[in-house]
């Protein structure tokens, strides 16, 4: 065998083994190709090779070597290093062998292609070792930063949880020490001769608020959970939206709940039914109009319906305090803010947006700091 066809060979089989290794590297078949590299072409071939293309006095050192290179790369674990440690015995024994019986090697005829060989070898040998550890070490790099992405992102996670149970805790036990509070005072006016029996009813009235306030709490966390674990259910039939609406509302405007704040209705009231799961958009609803009194004292908020397009779509506007820039795009998001500012608007929004995409409906807010805040939702338009 001739010395270029020999330079030849060695580079389809290098090429070949890229190649195999790129092809096992995108079908997942790894350690069988692998294998059948290391004991195929590297401890049958390439011994062939060495006999037959100028033995110890040639290039084809160098190719044991990216041989052995190769075996460590690609095989995993002890086997690598059991594989690559039998290459190299193998590889040392045919050149021991080949030097005390030179009768079986084909060398080249001139000291000038031996120098040929060995250059044009130790060439692809160190172009392929450079390309290899290149890509290597930038994989190497890549992994490293997206680890260190990961772990920011765990921690700020983590931090975010941590104040959204700090707050979760403060938001339930204001209402807790709210009825612990009414209910004392009522037991003392119940225990006094001529009860006042109107601060009694006020009493009851804030007690029934708190109680639906935790009640509200309890249900977006459990909600919460169930969306991050894929298991948010509808129960879709058809509804009208202005007749939720005003049952909503005058939970809060006809029980003096509503802050001091002004309630306007501007609904189209003869839109025809949706599919659609009421207890769910009555808890969108309630949420919506829950924080618009929390966040607006003796206000205006307004409540519209009407139908654009193919959707029905609903707006809460109210004209209190307004909410951060920064934040409008985040409290759909979930776990995702340290900010105590963030979670002081409640984890209703975030169950709001996954109940209303749910439907195949979108969410949306725009607000100003000190001008108010206007949330707006649409559901698809099915007649029925």
């Amino acid at each position: 065998m001739g010395m270029w066809e020999t330079a030849g060979l060695a580079a389809v089989l290098i090429v070949f083994s890229l190649g195999l290794i790129l092809f096992t590297q995108r079908t997942g078949k790894y350690q069988i190709a692998y294998f059948l590299t290391v004991t195929v072409i590297f401890m049958v071939v390439l011994p062939m090779m060495f006999f037959t293309s100028g033995g110890h006095r040639s290039g084809m050192p160098s190719i044991f070597l990216l041989a052995v290179l190769f075996t460590v790369l690609m095989i995993k674990g002890k086997a690598a290093l059991l594989i690559s440690l039998l290459e190299i015995a193998e590889y040392s024994a045919v050149c021991v062998f080949a030097y005390y019986n030179p009768e079986f090697v084909t060398h080249y005829e001139t000291e000038g292609q031996i120098l040929v060989d060995i250059i044009f070898a130790f060439t692809c040998v160190s172009l392929i070792c450079g390309v290899v550890l290149f890509f290597h070490l930038r994989e190497y790099d890549r992994q490293r930063e997206l680890l260190y992405e990961q772990n920011e992102k765990l921690r700020r996670y983590d931090a975010s949880r941590s104040v959204f149970l700090t707050t979760v805790s403060h938001e339930v036990k204001n209402p807790l020490n709210a009825i612990n509070l009414y209910a004392r005072d009522t037991l003392e006016l119940m225990g006094e001769e001529e009860p006042d029996v109107s601060m009694i009813q006020s009493n009851q009235q804030v007690i029934e608020k708190m109680v639906v306030r935790i009640d509200r709490i309890l249900t977006d966390l459990k909600d919460t959970v169930a969306i991050e674990q894929g298991r948010l259910a509808l129960n879709l039939a058809p509804m009208r939206l202005s007749k939720l609406l005003k049952e909503v509302s005058g939970t809060y405007f006809g029980k003096d709940a509503s802050g001091g704040n002004e309630l306007v209705l501007d609904m189209d009231e003869n839109l025809l039914p949706i599919s659609a799961d009421y207890a769910r958009i009555m808890q969108v609803v309630t949420n919506l109009l829950s924080n618009a009194i929390q966040h607006t004292k003796a206000g205006r908020i307004r409540i519209t319906l009407y139908k654009q397009g193919g959707e029905q779509i609903v707006v809460i506007a109210d004209n209190g305090e307004g909410m951060k820039e920064e934040l409008q795009e985040q409290v759909f998001k979930g776990y995702i803010s340290s900010d105590k500012e963030y979670w002081r608007h409640g984890i209703g929004l975030y169950v709001s947006h996954q109940i209303i995409e749910a439907h195949g409906g979108r969410i949306w807010i725009e607000s100003k700091l000190g001008e108010g805040t206007t949330v707006t939702f649409t559901l698809p338009d099915e007649e029925k």
